[in-house]
């Protein structure tokens, strides 16, 4: 009997252990951060306690290091607005209630709240090892690396804006260089969306770098292939227009197109056709590249989930290059304002062809340059001979004058008397004896 009731008695205290376990948790407020727990530096964050109990009053507070600095917010709503925020706000925050009137009597405090301060350091790059279309199950690494010796990199995804989760690796430092390879897979849909990577040091493991450029991850082969098709002939001259059609009777929210596993744009809207078929019509060009295009259907839920891949449509591109914007996809059946690129980076072939552009360009501009200096110059030469012959001409015209004129000087002396202007009149003088004295001598005998 005795053994029975110390049985029992401990199953009753068991039971009321546990019920207050659970009323213990039931009592703790939820602690959140909006936008993100990780806070650009400058920026603000607002933390929501979310309490269901008869407490009037929240309290939101820091975890060790420096106190709160600066907080705007109400104790009764649980809204608390912290920023612009700096590397002292970096921290682990809880928040709990309890009765104005009785401050003594608390409820459990929140789960902690870890808040990143980045943008400390410099940003680290983030690029794919494998293509950004991953099938269903496959595997992908996403290296991160950077100039600056991190001890840590941090991987996170993201979900409509916000991180939904985030890994952290050692660094490795490699010829100068930190890195760190993250390995993601066999992939599912939960792994589709968007990455960044940071980086940061031992010592402050809550203060990380500026986010890197982000990257997308699609996930395929979640739905049934669309088809892929093109009125073209059986060669596309570069420059040319090139319209594919992306049909399917799945009814898809939106079509994509890739070009060499290479994702192309946005995407475009589905839409219904007469025959109740569901497609988007991309429209190719001035294009100059050749290759396997595919098109995948996603629903706007999920658009980083991509149905199975189109049987692949090759386009040959032959011809010289008809316009230097041709690496431009226009789609402008849809959004007169969206492009595509067709590859990051021109073949080797466009480069060759844009040097030999450049080098023509030069010359052309160094010939009409010549032609023009030398047509100034010829000029320059005809008109100084022009000028000399001139001067020649007037200088033997010059020449005769004076000879003409001496001769009719002498003449003028020789025959006739010179006349003085006097206060009397006109007196005549006697020409000079030296002057023709046979001639003088031959008109006084008359």
């Amino acid at each position: 009997m005795t053994l029975l009731s110390l049985k029992l008695s401990l199953k009753i205290i068991k039971f009321f252990y546990c019920v207050h376990l659970f009323a213990g948790d039931q009592d703790k407020p939820l602690l959140s951060a909006w936008p993100s727990h990780v806070v650009p530096q400058g920026h603000h964050v607002e933390f929501q306690c979310d309490y269901h109990s008869d407490y009037d009053t929240l309290k939101l507070y820091k975890e060790h290091g420096n106190p709160i600095p600066q907080m705007h917010g109400s104790s009764s709503t649980g809204k608390f607005v912290l920023g612009p925020v700096t590397p002292a706000y970096a921290g682990t925050y809880r928040c709990y209630g309890f009765n104005y009137q009785s401050p003594d009597e608390t409820s459990a405090h929140s789960d902690p709240l870890k808040i990143i301060i980045s943008g400390i350091h410099k940003m680290p790059f983030l690029l794919a090892l494998q293509p950004l279309l991953v099938n269903s199950g496959e595997k992908v690494t996403l290296e991160c690396r950077s100039e600056i010796m991190f001890d840590t990199f941090i991987l996170t995804s993201h979900k409509k804006g916000t991180i939904k989760d985030s890994l952290q690796i050692s660094a490795a430092n490699r010829l100068g260089r930190s890195q760190a390879n993250f390995k993601i897979g066999p992939v599912t849909p939960d792994h589709a969306g968007t990455y960044t990577c940071y980086g940061s040091y031992n010592p402050s493991p809550n203060e990380w770098s500026e986010s890197s450029d982000p990257i997308d991850i699609k996930i395929t082969g979640l739905y049934k292939k669309p088809s892929l098709s093109a009125m073209v002939a059986p060669v596309v001259m570069s420059g040319e227009n090139v319209t594919l059609s992306c049909i399917s009777d799945h009814q898809f929210d939106m079509f994509h197109l890739s070009r060499e596993g290479v994702p192309l744009g946005q995407g475009l809207p589905a839409m219904q056709s007469h025959n109740r078929t569901f497609q988007a019509n991309f429209l190719l060009g001035p294009v100059i590249q050749k290759g396997n295009y595919r098109c995948y259907g996603s629903f706007s839920n999920s658009s980083h989930v991509w149905s199975s891949p189109s049987d692949p449509w090759y386009l040959p591109v032959t011809g010289k290059k008809a316009s230097n914007r041709s690496h431009v996809l226009n789609l402008s059946n849809w959004n007169p304002k969206m492009y595509l690129l067709l590859g990051s980076h021109l073949p080797p072939d466009n480069h060759w062809n844009l040097h030999i552009l450049i080098g023509l360009s030069v010359t052309m501009i160094l010939v009409v340059l010549i032609i023009i200096l030398h047509c100034y110059c010829c000029s320059g030469i005809k008109r100084k001979s022009q000028e000399q012959a001139s001067e020649h001409h007037l200088s033997s015209v010059r020449n005769q004058d004076q000879r003409n004129t001496g001769m009719c000087s002498l003449f003028t002396k020789g025959y006739f008397h010179q006349d003085k202007r006097t206060e009397a009149g006109f007196s005549r003088e006697e020409p000079e004896p030296w002057l023709f004295p046979s001639t003088l001598r031959t008109l006084r005998n008359f």
